[in-house]
């Protein structure tokens, strides 16, 4: 057996490639069509994975990604399409299909109060608390449980599902930062010794 720590790296997908409608300013009511035409797009072509994401996933034993399409084609810069393992347990957390307001706001100012308003909802749906708390913990043992079988595993996800996987995997034992930093391509490790790094 391996006495290397074993270790989990979080990724964020690289920069959507958004249409220039879609950056402009929308209304409360508006912002489910808006999400869906976010997570329906890919990634921009002229901006690289970093290069140190870049051989992290080339060393390790698994990537994996959300099954979002900007993840997909983030972890595709990194290795072969063929080789990349899609888990839809690492998709961002939805939002509301609508907040009751006319007023017009920057689509990530409103992105910001649909997330403030589901970390104060205590409701067992998707988008609130305990659910993606829930999920987040399931996951954190899916990854977990890679990281014991492969030694490193890239998982390619997003930026606010990310902080909660990474807030599960410090609560299951794994050393690593409490600030996940949320820019595209950005990119955080966690470790745990060989000996620990199974859920059991």
């Amino acid at each position: 057996m391996s006495t290397r720590p074993a270790q989990i790296v979080l990724a964020r997908h690289g920069r959507p490639d958004l249409p220039v409608e879609a950056r402009q300013p929308i209304c409360g009511r508006e912002i489910g069509r808006w999400y869906r035409r976010y997570d329906a797009s890919g990634i921009v072509a002229d901006v690289d994975a970093p290069p140190a994401l870049w051989e992290a996933a080339r060393a390790a034993g698994c990537v994996v990604a959300s099954d979002s399409r900007r993840a997909i084609e983030s972890a595709a810069r990194l290795i072969p399409a063929d080789a990349i393992r899609v888990e839809a347990s690492l998709r961002e957390v939805g939002l509301p299909e609508s907040l009751d307001s006319s007023l017009r706001l920057s689509p990530m100012v409103w992105v910001f109060i649909a997330r403030a308003a589901q970390m104060l909802d205590r409701h067992d749906d998707e988008g609130g608390r305990v659910a993606v708390r829930s999920r987040a913990a399931r996951v954190a043992g899916t990854l977990a449980q890679l990281a014991h079988d492969h030694h490193r595993v890239v998982a390619i996800g997003h930026g606010w599902f990310n902080r909660f996987v990474a807030r599960e995997l410090r609560r299951q034992g794994w050393h690593g930062p409490r600030f996940v930093p949320s820019g595209y391509w950005s990119s955080v490790t966690y470790e745990r010794e060989p000996d620990r790094a199974t859920t059991g």
